[in-house]
């Protein structure tokens, strides 16, 4: 299969059989833009926003969120920061999402303000995300705005992927990020009407 990155609602597919290339554009951006409405759902709840603030107020600097982000990539799955991702209420909410939807995502991750982790299952190959668009584009600067990420072969689950990330929001006001991998291979049976 080879895929293109999407414009914004849209995914360009090849090499799928029996449906013209529009239907492919039509099916593939329905699909996303319902899987894009489910994560705006979610990042509405109050569990994500509570979880977002109260990191927040904890006001890590970027030294101190960089040198986790060192200690995470040097230290085994059994560390107090990594353990900590699943063990919070919201980790153990998303550790559910994802079990009981494992045939449609592949992970997800919630970050405060700065782009580091605040919850996450599996667990992340970094703790820091704020140098990476699925954090930046969907922070926005504070404005918050919905992004969806090209298809990659994601290292921590080791499934091809498309992330999609949205705004936790305050008010207004985009306060964290919330990410969702969905899988290629639940796409594409949803493409091809096997999957509804």
């Amino acid at each position: 299969m080879k895929w293109l990155m999407m414009a914004i609602f849209t995914l360009y597919v090849f090499s799928l059989t029996g449906v013209s290339h529009a239907d492919k554009q039509d099916k593939m951006a329905s699909v996303l833009l319902s899987k894009i409405t489910g994560v705006n759902q979610l990042a509405k709840q109050v569990r994500f926003i509570k979880a977002v603030k109260k990191q927040n107020a904890m006001g890590l600097s970027l030294t101190e969120i960089k040198k986790r982000d060192q200690q995470w990539l040097t230290t085994g799955a059994d560390s107090a920061l990594k353990a900590s991702m699943s063990s919070s209420d919201i980790g153990q909410y998303l550790s559910s999402v994802i079990k009981n939807n494992s045939d449609k995502y592949n992970e997800m991750f919630l970050t405060d303000n700065q782009g580091a982790n605040v919850a996450a299952y599996p667990l992340t190959s970094d703790y820091w995300q704020g140098d990476e668009d699925k954090f930046t584009k969907a922070f926005n600067e504070g404005k918050g705005k919905i992004y969806i990420g090209e298809l990659e072969f994601d290292e921590s689950t080791k499934v091809n992927a498309i992330q999609i990330s949205v705004p936790v929001r305050y008010g207004a006001a985009a306060i964290g990020v919330l990410v969702i991998g969905v899988k290629v291979d639940h796409i594409e049976a949803v493409k091809l009407g096997k999957l509804k």
